[in-house]
């Protein structure tokens, strides 16, 4: 019989996986994975990534970087009763009884249910014995949202699309799974002349498994119960312009478009959304006026085009501190409208990034809402280069004790270690400011000048930086501080919905 502890740890895998336990909890389930070799076995076939579920002849040049599905919720009463002994969050998974479709009960979908804007579908297809069933959709102005289910679990779903009726794919924006037999799938909204919608999936890599699905939708039922405004408003601060240019009140979530521009003159080193988060590296690449040939799209605007394309996106936990993430303040309910999740990406011009803010529905008689916008750093190149030697010949660890001085203080690289593929920094401020508002930007290198990957902070540990290492086999490397980042007082929009 398994211990009770190990039963409570597996329960709150999916949670965890998720990152939506609290600290003490995290913690408490790292101890615990550590030393019980059955759980760190199901911990690692649980955290497994499923193959990518869109295909990649008809995606967008940017793809999600966290579109993929998780797996397993059961037991749930007992699941969210051990949640409030904890102290974790993510009490709406709780709510998900075995059994039961997942994300039904989920507070974001409450409008929708009670207004009926849920379209059933309830078809069915078999494949290799197996029954896939695509039960109900919500095609709201933010998002449309499908709910599957298999009669078994085991198979994965290895492709997804979906597509309307003149032949027009919309983008996979991400997907959940429990139990690897329920999953609910989020894709880009259909246009508002869609009438039917169609739906391919590819389980377990055979294209002899495909099924596809088509039905009628009603895109204009859902849209009547949705507010878009153009607030066009706009923040002109020392080199970044922020603009504030769409805002949509659907039915299942709150959805804000803001635009970022910096210099392209070099005074700007980037930007970046958040702690620890999106970090966008100012790039101009001038290209020849010889037009590109047919088939590789049209020239940069401008002649002028990024040396990169990259699309973060984030999701927000309950606990998350206000500093750490945007908010969204419904004035008239004197309430927050909780933080779902953000996705910042680069856009054809140079030094502009675009983001998309979301958060839950906001209440029907709201008159007046507050967006407080994601931390913002602006970064300066160091005016001298300095390189540091690391060299894993002999030991995965290195304690350094090397500093780095840079306008307001300097920056002590206290160790480095290795752990697989991965290499580790573990680093310390001394600012005549505070250093809690200054993050340093470090490149690292191999011995042939080639980047190896981008830092990245630890979530937990924001003294800790990450580098994932595309070659395991590397033990020297160059490390290089190329910037240093300060953050900015926080800026907030207000939009009055009586005008609208």
């Amino acid at each position: 019989m398994m211990p009770k502890e190990c039963s409570l740890i597996r329960e709150l895998l999916p949670l965890y996986a998720e990152n939506l336990v609290s600290e003490e909890t995290t913690e408490y389930i790292n101890e615990h994975l550590t030393g019980c070799p059955g759980c760190a076995q199901e911990w690692e076939i649980f955290s497994r990534p499923l193959p990518d579920p869109l295909p990649t002849e008809k995606l967008s040049p940017h793809k999600s970087v966290e579109n993929r599905l998780f797996g397993r919720l059961k037991k749930t009463i007992t699941l969210a009763v051990l949640l409030l002994v904890l102290g974790g969050a993510g009490l709406t998974y709780a709510s998900y009884n075995a059994g039961k479709h997942i994300g039904m009960d989920d507070p974001t979908y409450r409008i929708a249910q009670e207004l009926g804007l849920f379209t059933e579908i309830k078809q069915t297809k078999t494949v290799d014995g197996l029954q896939v069933t695509v039960d109900k959709g919500l095609f709201d102005s933010t998002r449309s949202v499908l709910f599957i289910r298999l009669s078994a679990p085991g198979k994965d779903i290895h492709q997804v699309s979906l597509s309307d009726e003149d032949g027009h794919q919309y983008e996979q924006k991400s997907g959940k799974g429990w139990q690897n037999k329920y999953f609910m799938l989020e894709f880009e909204p259909l246009s508002l002349e869609t009438q039917q919608a169609n739906v391919s999936l590819v389980m377990d890599d055979q294209e002899n498994g495909r099924v596809e699905f088509s039905f009628p939708v009603d895109v204009l039922k859902t849209a009547q119960y949705t507010t878009i405004i153009y607030p066009n408003q706009e923040k002109q601060l020392p080199k970044l312009k922020i603009s504030l240019e769409k805002a949509v009140l659907g039915v299942s979530e709150t959805e804000f478009k803001v635009r970022f521009d910096w210099p392209m003159d070099g005074s700007v080193a980037g930007i970046a959304l958040g702690r620890g988060g999106a970090y966008f590296p100012t790039s101009v690449r001038k290209t020849t006026d010889t037009p590109p040939p047919p088939g590789l799209g049209p020239p940069p605007p401008g002649g002028l085009m990024s040396g990169y394309g990259a699309t973060y996106k984030v999701n927000y936990r309950p606990q998350d501190p206000p500093e750490n993430r945007p908010a969204l303040y419904d004035l008239t309910g004197r309430q927050e409208v909780d933080a779902q999740g953000g996705e910042y990406q680069t856009t054809p011009f140079p030094c502009q990034v675009a983001a998309t803010l979301k958060f839950a529905p906001v209440k029907k008689g709201t008159e007046q809402l507050e967006i407080l916008l994601p931390p913002i750093y602006l970064y300066e190149k160091l005016k001298e280069e300095s390189k540091i030697d690391l060299n894993f010949q002999k030991e995965n660890t290195i304690n350094l004790q090397r500093s780095i001085s840079y306008g307001e203080g300097r920056v002590i690289i206290e160790k480095a270690w290795l752990e697989k593929d991965r290499l580790y920094l573990n680093y310390r401020l001394e600012s005549s400011g505070r250093p809690d508002t200054t993050l340093p930007h470090f490149v690292l290198q191999d011995i042939q000048g080639m980047e190896q990957g981008k830092s990245r902070f630890d979530r937990e540990h924001l003294q800790v930086i990450m580098f994932s290492l595309p070659n395991e086999e590397a033990r020297e490397f160059y490390l290089q501080l190329e910037s240093v980042g300060n953050l900015l007082t926080r800026e907030k929009f207000s939009l009055d919905l009586q005008d609208n």
